[in-house]
């Protein structure tokens, strides 16, 4: 039996998709130019197929070019990957290149099949190829291709029920609501539901990751086609095993080190290891875990507990002779974020420094799953359940000689694989992260991190306003500093402004109308000459922003840190190097229920993203589009009462119009309309009843429409089921102008009473 159009270009579609669902596993580690050709000659190779395919149908003498023409195309990414390796050494691996093959396999099947059994084979190709796709990807969208495909398989299937159903002329069709073609939408809709509901509920798989695929490792410096990873960076710690799959570490053997790490490298072969005079706290590990050479990195000078809004340019930085890669820190996860190290909380005009003291070496330990995680007490009451923090990234030290943990904002809780120990995490004085009785973080250490997310729905209820915190100010900062604070902040205070609205206003302007200027030599030096030059280093706009939120009667303070460059992450490394030269200083502020969220006052710098909800977006959007909103409803409600008689205007014009189609086609439309008529009047055909019963008993109040009604049945049962072709307009014209709904309504009436 012979396949119908609808069935092949549905067919077709469904292999692309499946096509598609490889792209996203090639794109970032393949060479961009030979990746385009590739897809270029495979489109070209599908055209080509197409049209031997048509030719082969109409001249039979064309017939034997369509299969070399779906064997090249099905051949065309394997061909790529052979000639990419071999010839131009740009290598594409083999694994990929065999999913890609599938999928160009797939769409040659369907433009080639002739029959039913041949485009399943294509479905269930590409089917196959989505999911598999879908399951080896770490991408959380990946879950949208299987969606877009179960979406238009439902839609095939329910066609071709129907055609089926169409070629055996039964006497009459009841749709059930589950194989109506709109159940597609409903599908699409429930589908879309659900993966929003889950989207943060199910955990990460970890079976695909360790060297089963390509896409399980390698970096810039490997093959891209390399298996040796693992993808999360958890055997990165202390050089274990694949030290490299978290990075780009320096790949030679790691040299004698005599720095104490997180770990009792202990063995039964050398003993136990010798005493040293100064004591670190260390993790014991089993004897599997031990290995003999580590890693040393050249120490940096700690800084102090005081920050100074009046420096000097700073020299050039020096970079270190002994290490190969420069990254203080590396950072698996968002980027444009900042990493917080240092807080400051009172500003005496000069100098930054801490008041307040949250220290706390008692971290709340929680196990989840097999891992040991610590969190915060402070923001453990917000954790109604485990289920509420949610993993932000994986940050790995490499140089950063210091004992704090740099960490994102609303950080809840750490985790370090294989530590279990309470004493090895506490808050600082200042309220950062910091491994207590160390001088440093040993490097190779990777720290799981997970925070809170926060809505703006819950910022804007809570940054309240304390009077109070509006007169702390005068104290720190006098004179024409102070005018220039407050001319600043009444430029943008408006009477009707909640404090969050105030707050961005005041940041607006900063972002806006000041200049920043990290090491030129017009930045300003100290706090009032940036105010009148407006222009000076991120340290300078991150205190005027902390002194306008205190003048807005909202506690802050300043935060010096690292902010994660978007340009510098490395998607196929799969990690962003923070280096020296992102050190960057912002301010936070104080919610009325204890947490601090982050403000962003430099240009250049992404602004924390805090996500509005459902609820409020349409709040926004209702406020600012009302008479669009109360136009749109008002012009919807007139539509839907004036339904039948526009409904009815449009139902005569395209009859009006309909002169050249074919007669069959003329009969089908006429019957379209006299039933949506019918529909539209409260009479809608009886599930089970044939044509001319159902037009015999809705006319026969009226004996003029009734034999009309017997002349179009007549000439539809003759074209339809016999060979007769005097069928014309006019049989059927007469009564589709008679049944309009208000002469549907009249008859009705007529013959119940």
């Amino acid at each position: 039996m012979q396949t119908s159009l609808r069935k092949r270009i549905e067919t077709i579609l469904l292999a692309f998709l499946g096509i598609a669902s490889v792209m996203p596993l090639r794109y970032f580690v393949e060479s961009h130019v030979w990746f385009f050709l590739e897809m270029t000659s495979l489109l070209i190779a599908f055209i080509g197929t197409v049209v031997a395919q048509s030719h082969g149908e109409r001249y039979r003498g064309a017939k034997h070019a369509v299969v070399p023409a779906a064997v090249a195309l099905a051949m065309t990414p394997a061909f790529f990957a052979v000639a990419a390796r071999w010839l131009f050494a740009s290598p594409i691996a083999f694994e990929i290149s065999m999913l890609s093959t599938g999928g160009a396999t797939s769409l040659a099947i369907a433009a080639v099949a002739r029959t039913g059994r041949t485009l399943s084979l294509s479905l269930i190709t590409s089917g196959f190829l989505v999911l598999f796709c879908t399951a080896i990807s770490d991408d959380q969208y990946a879950i949208v291709l299987p969606l877009v495909w179960m979406l238009l398989c439902v839609w095939h299937l329910v066609a071709n029920h129907w055609e089926r159903l169409e070629m055996a002329m039964p006497d009459s069709i009841q749709r059930n609501f589950y194989l109506r073609p709109s159940i597609a939408l409903l599908t699409l809709l429930v589908l879309a539901i659900g993966a929003y509901v889950v989207r943060d509920r199910i955990p990460n798989s970890n079976q695909l990751l360790f060297g089963f695929m390509p896409t399980s490792g390698g970096s810039v410096w490997t093959d891209p086609a390399a298996r040796d990873g693992v993808g999360n960076g958890d055997a990165a710690i202390a050089a274990k095993d694949h030290a490299e799959s978290f990075g780009a570490v320096d790949s030679d053997i790691f040299l004698e080190s005599t720095e104490s790490t997180l770990f009792d490298m202990a063995n039964d072969m050398i003993g136990e290891p010798i005493p040293k005079i100064k004591w670190e706290r260390r993790q014991s590990v089993g004897n599997e875990n031990f290995i003999s050479m580590h890693e040393s990195a050249s120490r940096t000078e700690q800084g102090g507990g005081i920050f100074s809004t009046e420096r000097m340019p700073p020299k050039k930085h020096r970079h270190l002779n002994d290490a190969k890669d420069p990254a203080l820190v590396q950072w698996d996860g968002p980027t444009g974020i900042r990493l917080a190290m240092h807080r400051y909380d009172h500003f005496d005009g000069h100098d930054w420094s801490q008041s307040k003291d949250y220290e706390n070496k008692t971290l709340t330990p929680v196990n989840i799953g097999d891992a040991t995680w610590f969190f915060n007490p402070r923001l453990r009451p917000f954790l109604q359940d485990n289920s509420d923090a949610v993993s932000v990234g994986l940050l790995k030290v490499n140089q950063l000689n210091s004992q704090r943990i740099p960490a994102p904002m609303m950080t809840a809780g750490v985790h370090v694989k294989e530590v279990d120990r309470q004493d090895f995490f506490g808050i600082h004085r200042d309220g950062s992260l910091f491994m207590p009785d160390r001088e440093r973080i040993p490097p190779l250490t990777v720290v799981h991190i997970a925070g809170l997310k926060i809505m703006e729905d819950e910022i804007r209820h809570h940054l309240v306003a304390q009077p109070n915190r509006q007169t702390s100010i005068s104290n720190s900062v006098t004179g024409v500093t102070a005018s220039m604070l407050e001319v600043l902040i009444n430029s943008v205070n408006g009477q009707d402004m909640i404090p969050f609205e105030q707050l961005s206003a005041c940041l607006d302007k900063l972002r806006r109308e000041f200049t920043f200027d990290r090491n030129g030599s017009a930045a300003a030096g100290s706090l009032r000459e940036f105010l009148k030059t407006r222009r000076g280093g991120d340290h300078l706009f991150a205190t005027t922003a902390a002194l306008l939120a205190r003048k807005l009667g909202l506690p802050s303070r300043l935060v010096e840190g690292f902010y994660v460059r978007p340009e510098a992450f490395d998607i196929t490394a799969g990690h962003a190097s923070v280096l020296p030269r992102d050190v960057h200083l912002w301010a936070e502020v104080q919610l009325n229920d204890g947490r601090w969220i982050e403000i962003e006052p430099t240009p250049g710098y992404q602004q924390p993203v805090y996500h509005p909800s459902w609820w409020l977006v349409t709040r926004r959007w209702a406020a600012a589009s009302w008479p669009i909103l109360l136009a749109g409803i008002t012009s919807l409600g007139s539509i839907y009462i004036t339904r039948r008689a526009w409904i009815d205007w449009l139902l005569t014009i395209s009859w009006s119009l309909s002169g050249w189609l074919r007669p069959r086609w003329q009969i089908r439309l006429a019957i379209r309309i006299i039933e949506t008529r019918a529909q539209l009047a409260g009479q809608r055909r009886p599930p089970g009843t044939t044509q001319r019963a159902w037009l015999e008993q809705l006319t026969m109040a009226d004996e003029t429409i009734s034999r009309a009604a017997a002349r179009f049945c007549d000439a539809a049962d003759a074209l339809c089921f016999g060979n007769s072709n005097q069928f014309t307009a006019s049989n059927a014209a007469g009564l589709v102008g008679w049944l309009q709904i208000r002469t549907i309504n009249q008859m009705t009436q007529e013959s119940k009473s």
